[in-house]
Protein backbone atom coordinates (compact mmCIF):
# COMPACT_ATOMS: atom_id res chain seq x y z
CA UNK A 1 0.00 0.00 0.00
CA UNK A 2 1.18 3.33 -0.79
CA UNK A 3 0.49 6.60 1.08
CA UNK A 4 0.15 9.26 -1.17
CA UNK A 5 1.52 12.97 0.37
CA UNK A 6 -0.26 16.36 -1.31
CA UNK A 7 2.29 18.61 -2.14
CA UNK A 8 0.82 22.05 -2.38
CA UNK A 9 2.26 24.07 -4.97
CA UNK A 10 2.20 27.97 -5.81
CA UNK A 11 2.18 30.39 -3.09
CA UNK A 12 0.12 31.16 0.46
CA UNK A 13 -1.94 33.95 0.79
CA UNK A 14 0.53 35.72 3.22
CA UNK A 15 3.45 35.13 0.31
CA UNK A 16 1.35 36.72 -2.13
CA UNK A 17 0.58 39.42 -0.32
CA UNK A 18 4.34 40.50 0.44
CA UNK A 19 5.20 40.06 -3.34
CA UNK A 20 2.52 42.43 -3.68
CA UNK A 21 3.44 45.03 -1.34
CA UNK A 22 7.50 44.74 -3.04
CA UNK A 23 6.01 45.03 -6.06
CA UNK A 24 4.21 48.33 -5.17
CA UNK A 25 6.79 49.81 -3.59
CA UNK A 26 9.38 49.02 -6.45
CA UNK A 27 6.63 50.29 -9.14
CA UNK A 28 6.31 53.83 -6.73
CA UNK A 29 9.52 54.31 -7.10
CA UNK A 30 9.60 53.94 -11.17
CA UNK A 31 6.43 56.59 -11.28
CA UNK A 32 8.39 58.89 -9.12
CA UNK A 33 11.46 58.47 -11.13
CA UNK A 34 9.34 59.00 -14.33
CA UNK A 35 7.36 62.09 -12.48
CA UNK A 36 10.78 63.68 -11.81
CA UNK A 37 12.78 62.82 -15.78
CA UNK A 38 9.77 64.25 -17.03
CA UNK A 39 10.06 67.40 -15.09
CA UNK A 40 13.62 67.70 -16.16
CA UNK A 41 13.06 66.62 -20.02
CA UNK A 42 10.62 70.12 -19.52
CA UNK A 43 12.38 72.16 -17.37
CA UNK A 44 15.47 71.58 -20.14
CA UNK A 45 13.31 72.09 -23.19
CA UNK A 46 11.90 75.10 -21.89
CA UNK A 47 15.39 76.37 -20.93
CA UNK A 48 16.33 76.13 -24.48
CA UNK A 49 13.41 77.36 -25.77
CA UNK A 50 13.82 81.07 -23.67
CA UNK A 51 17.08 81.22 -25.42
CA UNK A 52 16.10 80.66 -28.77
CA UNK A 53 13.49 83.23 -27.89
CA UNK A 54 16.03 85.64 -26.73
CA UNK A 55 18.36 85.50 -29.63
CA UNK A 56 14.95 85.80 -32.30
CA UNK A 57 14.76 89.21 -30.47
CA UNK A 58 18.08 90.41 -30.90
CA UNK A 59 18.08 88.96 -34.31
CA UNK A 60 14.80 90.93 -34.83
CA UNK A 61 16.45 93.93 -33.69
CA UNK A 62 19.46 93.49 -35.84
CA UNK A 63 17.18 93.56 -38.55
CA UNK A 64 14.49 96.47 -37.99
CA UNK A 65 16.41 98.47 -35.52
CA UNK A 66 13.75 98.11 -32.61
CA UNK A 67 12.15 95.66 -30.33
CA UNK A 68 8.82 94.10 -30.91
CA UNK A 69 5.85 95.10 -28.60
CA UNK A 70 4.53 92.45 -26.68
CA UNK A 71 1.30 90.40 -28.16
CA UNK A 72 -1.70 90.14 -26.65
CA UNK A 73 -4.50 87.71 -26.31
CA UNK A 74 -6.26 89.92 -29.54
CA UNK A 75 -3.68 89.93 -32.16
CA UNK A 76 -3.05 86.38 -32.73
CA UNK A 77 0.78 86.09 -32.06
CA UNK A 78 1.17 89.02 -33.85
CA UNK A 79 3.27 92.29 -31.89
CA UNK A 80 0.32 94.64 -31.05
CA UNK A 81 1.10 98.43 -31.51
CA UNK A 82 -1.52 101.32 -30.79
CA UNK A 83 -1.15 102.32 -34.40
CA UNK A 84 0.80 101.83 -37.71
CA UNK A 85 4.38 98.72 -37.19
CA UNK A 86 6.32 100.33 -34.67
CA UNK A 87 6.19 102.83 -31.72
CA UNK A 88 4.13 102.92 -28.69
CA UNK A 89 2.93 99.60 -27.57
CA UNK A 90 -1.09 98.38 -26.82
CA UNK A 91 0.52 96.73 -23.71
CA UNK A 92 4.44 96.55 -22.19
CA UNK A 93 3.70 93.57 -20.55
CA UNK A 94 1.92 90.42 -22.67
CA UNK A 95 3.45 87.47 -24.84
CA UNK A 96 6.00 86.58 -27.08
CA UNK A 97 4.89 87.93 -30.64
CA UNK A 98 5.74 84.30 -31.99
CA UNK A 99 4.16 85.28 -35.15
CA UNK A 100 5.88 88.32 -35.78
CA UNK A 101 9.50 86.78 -34.85
CA UNK A 102 8.86 83.93 -37.09
CA UNK A 103 9.33 81.34 -34.13
CA UNK A 104 8.80 77.47 -34.13
CA UNK A 105 6.71 75.90 -31.07
CA UNK A 106 3.34 74.87 -30.35
CA UNK A 107 0.73 78.04 -30.02
CA UNK A 108 -2.41 77.93 -28.42
CA UNK A 109 -5.77 78.48 -29.81
CA UNK A 110 -5.42 82.64 -29.43
CA UNK A 111 -1.85 82.13 -31.01
CA UNK A 112 0.35 82.36 -28.22
CA UNK A 113 3.55 80.80 -27.78
CA UNK A 114 3.46 77.85 -25.21
CA UNK A 115 6.00 76.07 -22.85
CA UNK A 116 6.75 72.67 -21.96
CA UNK A 117 3.81 72.91 -19.64
CA UNK A 118 1.54 74.13 -21.91
CA UNK A 119 1.36 77.83 -20.67
CA UNK A 120 2.11 81.29 -22.86
CA UNK A 121 5.05 82.79 -22.68
CA UNK A 122 5.35 85.95 -21.08
CA UNK A 123 7.38 88.85 -22.68
CA UNK A 124 7.68 92.16 -20.93
CA UNK A 125 9.83 95.63 -23.28
CA UNK A 126 10.61 98.61 -21.68
CA UNK A 127 8.00 101.57 -21.85
CA UNK A 128 10.85 103.80 -21.84
CA UNK A 129 9.77 107.02 -23.81
CA UNK A 130 10.41 111.19 -23.60
CA UNK A 131 7.06 112.64 -25.02
CA UNK A 132 5.98 110.80 -27.82
CA UNK A 133 9.14 108.97 -28.15
CA UNK A 134 9.51 104.88 -27.08
CA UNK A 135 13.08 104.08 -27.35
CA UNK A 136 13.53 100.67 -27.51
CA UNK A 137 10.15 100.06 -29.89
CA UNK A 138 10.53 102.37 -32.50
CA UNK A 139 13.99 102.56 -34.87
CA UNK A 140 14.10 106.18 -35.21
CA UNK A 141 13.53 106.93 -31.41
CA UNK A 142 16.45 104.70 -30.77
CA UNK A 143 18.52 106.25 -32.77
CA UNK A 144 17.73 109.49 -31.35
CA UNK A 145 18.69 108.28 -27.80
CA UNK A 146 22.14 106.56 -28.66
CA UNK A 147 23.16 109.63 -30.81
CA UNK A 148 23.05 111.79 -27.62
CA UNK A 149 26.63 110.28 -26.34
CA UNK A 150 26.40 112.42 -23.18
CA UNK A 151 22.84 112.09 -22.14
CA UNK A 152 22.31 108.46 -23.47
CA UNK A 153 23.17 106.92 -19.48
CA UNK A 154 21.01 109.52 -17.85
CA UNK A 155 18.31 109.26 -20.08
CA UNK A 156 18.01 105.21 -19.63
CA UNK A 157 20.52 104.05 -16.80
CA UNK A 158 18.25 105.59 -13.86
CA UNK A 159 15.32 105.84 -15.59
CA UNK A 160 11.63 103.70 -13.83
CA UNK A 161 10.58 102.97 -17.21
CA UNK A 162 13.68 99.96 -17.53
CA UNK A 163 12.89 96.54 -16.43
CA UNK A 164 15.08 94.88 -13.46
CA UNK A 165 15.48 91.65 -12.01
CA UNK A 166 15.58 90.73 -8.54
CA UNK A 167 16.28 87.94 -6.46
CA UNK A 168 13.52 88.41 -4.36
CA UNK A 169 10.63 90.18 -3.40
CA UNK A 170 12.83 93.10 -0.98
CA UNK A 171 15.68 93.69 -3.57
CA UNK A 172 14.44 95.74 -5.82
CA UNK A 173 14.15 98.34 -3.55
CA UNK A 174 18.17 97.95 -3.57
CA UNK A 175 20.49 95.36 -5.16
CA UNK A 176 18.83 93.61 -8.12
CA UNK A 177 20.51 91.04 -10.13
CA UNK A 178 20.14 93.32 -13.47
CA UNK A 179 18.95 96.67 -13.67
CA UNK A 180 18.00 98.86 -16.92
CA UNK A 181 16.40 96.19 -19.03
CA UNK A 182 15.21 96.59 -22.21
CA UNK A 183 13.04 93.28 -22.17
CA UNK A 184 12.68 89.94 -20.44
CA UNK A 185 11.11 87.19 -21.30
CA UNK A 186 9.33 84.45 -18.14
CA UNK A 187 7.95 80.64 -18.38
CA UNK A 188 5.87 80.21 -15.54
CA UNK A 189 6.33 76.82 -15.23
CA UNK A 190 3.77 74.19 -14.02
CA UNK A 191 2.96 75.98 -10.24
CA UNK A 192 2.31 79.45 -12.73
CA UNK A 193 0.38 82.00 -10.83
CA UNK A 194 -3.66 81.90 -10.24
CA UNK A 195 -5.94 83.40 -7.90
CA UNK A 196 -6.06 80.50 -5.36
CA UNK A 197 -3.20 81.46 -3.31
CA UNK A 198 -0.91 78.62 -4.23
CA UNK A 199 1.64 80.80 -6.00
CA UNK A 200 4.61 82.45 -4.33
CA UNK A 201 4.79 86.28 -3.71
CA UNK A 202 8.15 85.89 -6.19
CA UNK A 203 6.08 84.19 -8.83
CA UNK A 204 3.36 86.65 -8.59
CA UNK A 205 5.50 89.41 -8.76
CA UNK A 206 6.49 87.70 -12.66
CA UNK A 207 2.91 87.62 -14.05
CA UNK A 208 0.06 89.10 -11.76
CA UNK A 209 -1.40 92.48 -11.04
CA UNK A 210 -3.19 92.56 -15.14
CA UNK A 211 -4.98 90.28 -17.06
CA UNK A 212 -5.62 89.99 -21.06
CA UNK A 213 -8.42 88.28 -22.74
CA UNK A 214 -7.85 85.53 -25.24
CA UNK A 215 -9.53 86.37 -28.49
CA UNK A 216 -10.82 83.16 -29.70
CA UNK A 217 -10.96 80.89 -25.88
CA UNK A 218 -12.01 83.88 -23.82
CA UNK A 219 -9.52 82.80 -21.53
CA UNK A 220 -8.04 85.35 -18.83
CA UNK A 221 -4.37 85.38 -18.45
CA UNK A 222 -2.56 86.96 -15.48
CA UNK A 223 0.52 89.30 -16.66
CA UNK A 224 2.52 91.70 -14.54
CA UNK A 225 1.96 95.07 -14.50
CA UNK A 226 5.29 96.05 -12.55
CA UNK A 227 8.68 96.71 -14.18
CA UNK A 228 10.68 94.83 -11.58
CA UNK A 229 10.82 91.08 -12.25
CA UNK A 230 12.12 88.20 -9.62
CA UNK A 231 14.89 85.19 -10.53
CA UNK A 232 15.29 83.31 -7.68
CA UNK A 233 16.27 79.44 -6.45
CA UNK A 234 14.38 77.15 -7.97
CA UNK A 235 11.82 75.19 -5.57
CA UNK A 236 8.80 73.15 -6.92
CA UNK A 237 6.39 74.22 -4.93
CA UNK A 238 7.13 77.84 -4.31
CA UNK A 239 9.36 78.90 -7.28
CA UNK A 240 9.50 77.11 -11.08
CA UNK A 241 9.73 80.14 -12.85
CA UNK A 242 12.17 80.45 -15.82
CA UNK A 243 13.53 83.71 -16.85
CA UNK A 244 15.83 85.29 -19.17
CA UNK A 245 16.32 89.07 -20.08
CA UNK A 246 17.97 91.23 -22.71
CA UNK A 247 21.67 92.98 -21.82
CA UNK A 248 21.31 96.62 -23.32
CA UNK A 249 25.01 96.71 -23.81
CA UNK A 250 24.60 92.98 -26.07
CA UNK A 251 21.74 94.74 -27.52
CA UNK A 252 23.36 98.27 -28.57
CA UNK A 253 26.40 96.27 -29.82
CA UNK A 254 24.41 94.08 -32.09
CA UNK A 255 22.63 96.87 -33.66
CA UNK A 256 26.27 98.62 -34.50
CA UNK A 257 27.36 95.12 -35.94
CA UNK A 258 24.34 95.67 -38.02
CA UNK A 259 24.19 98.99 -38.61
CA UNK A 260 21.16 100.15 -37.26
CA UNK A 261 23.08 102.57 -34.68
CA UNK A 262 26.08 104.76 -35.34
Amino acid sequence: MYLRIKMQVGFSLVEMAMVLMILGILLSGVLVAVGDSTDSVRISSTRSQLRQIEEALYGYAQATGYLPCPATGLSNGLASYTSGTSGACTNYHGFIPAATLNIYGSINEDGLLLDAWQNPIRYSVSALDVGVANYFTDPDDLKTLFGNVPGLLDTYADDADMLRVCQDMTDCAGTTIADTVPAVIISMGENWPDLSGTSSAEEQENAFGATLTGATTGSTYNISNTNSFVDTTYNETEYDDQIRWLSPHILFSRLIQAGQLP
